[in-house]
């Protein structure tokens, strides 16, 4: 756990560093990641399971001919269309259970939609297709789930290392991430009355901009990069410290490369904070203020010497190519 500074206004992570050494706390056991919130708490997460179905009789023809010259529809690798989506471990034990019925129900027809959207991605520009049709001879069919393995979206979470006469969240796997699973939904069904236990609150505002916990994350006029020198907003940053959950839940990272014994950045996004500072998917984390970041200890070690610093230099390798970038508060 980070120690106390004196100066309260100054015990914030700069930005950049806080969101990558966060995500750098991701070699602890295999398939886990951690990340430090605040000064405290230490989140340790697991990888949700990626369920899936197929879509067997999936027929594609020419426009103009009939289905009598149709020919199968299949994937790269010559199987059928498949239809596959992350959930947490509170979903994944409703497949196991097969209970409640009502939310398996729902999980099937998302499964079911997700393989007839990429049965239709598979057909070529002048072909008609059964993607799409569920009845009749002609039609496509979803045949039963099954797991494939382990996913992208977060299983579940837990905190550790409280902070000294404190406690850290125990939260639910739907509280983990945004986007958990399909659709937030704490794993409740629809009661007498219509209205579904549970939330599914997306957290964007009617301007479909981030809202999650109440702060708003709009990078323009906050961040501004020269090359590779980049000035963050003093007080943009600090509402970010005060509640990284927007930060955190943009989606991004990072995941160790046991080879490289270094961290591999994924999931950045156009749009992004981290994008906005210059980072992308694939970078390579190597060092924070020439301090190597190769494991845990690194990284907590790092976290604990810079707490209070005010500019930081990130170094990344991208392909072939070492970058030095800068990051600034300003007033």
């Amino acid at each position: 756990m980070p120690p106390t500074v004196d100066e309260p206004h100054r015990r914030w992570w700069l930005l950049p560093t806080g969101f990558v050494l966060g995500l750098a706390l991701a070699s602890l056991p295999p398939s886990t990641s951690g990340c430090v919130y605040h000064d405290t708490c230490i989140k340790v997460t697991s990888p949700g399971h990626d369920w899936c179905r197929n879509l067997a009789l999936a027929k594609k023809w020419p426009i103009g001919s009939s289905f009598d010259d149709a020919e199968s529809i299949l994937r790269p690798d010559g199987a059928a269309p498949r239809g596959c989506r992350c959930y947490n471990d509170a979903e994944h034990q409703i497949f196991s259970d097969e209970a409640p019925e009502c939310r398996l129900d729902a999980f099937l027809a998302a499964l079911e939609q997700a393989a007839r959207e990429e049965c239709q991605s598979l057909v070529p520009p002048g072909y008609d297709h059964n993607c799409w049709t569920t009845a009749g001879s002609q039609a496509s069919i979803a045949e039963g789930h099954f797991r494939q393995g382990d996913g992208a979206c977060i299983g579940n979470c837990e905190y550790g290392s409280p902070p000294a006469g404190g406690s850290c969240p125990n939260p639910s796997p739907y509280e983990c991430a945004d986007g958990g699973g399909t659709d937030g939904n704490d794993g409740g069904c629809a009661s007498e009355g219509g209205s579904e236990t549970g939330t599914t609150d997306s957290g964007l505002d009617e301007t479909g901009s981030d809202t999650s916990a109440g702060v708003t994350v709009e990078v323009d006029g906050f961040v501004s990069c020269d090359d590779q020198d980049c000035e963050i907003d003093e007080a943009f940053a600090r509402a970010l410290q005060a509640d990284p959950t927007p930060l955190l839940d943009q989606g991004a990272v990072l995941v160790y490369d046991p080879g490289l014994q270094r961290h591999v950045l994924h999931g950045v996004e156009p749009g992004s904070i981290l994008h906005a500072l210059g980072l992308r998917n694939r970078d390579r984390l190597e060092s924070i203020d020439g301090l190597i970041i190769h494991d845990l200890d690194s990284a907590l070690r790092v976290y604990t010497e810079l707490a209070a610093a005010e500019a930081l230099t990130v170094r990344i390798k991208r392909g072939k190519q070492w970058l030095d970038l800068t990051y600034t508060l300003v007033p």
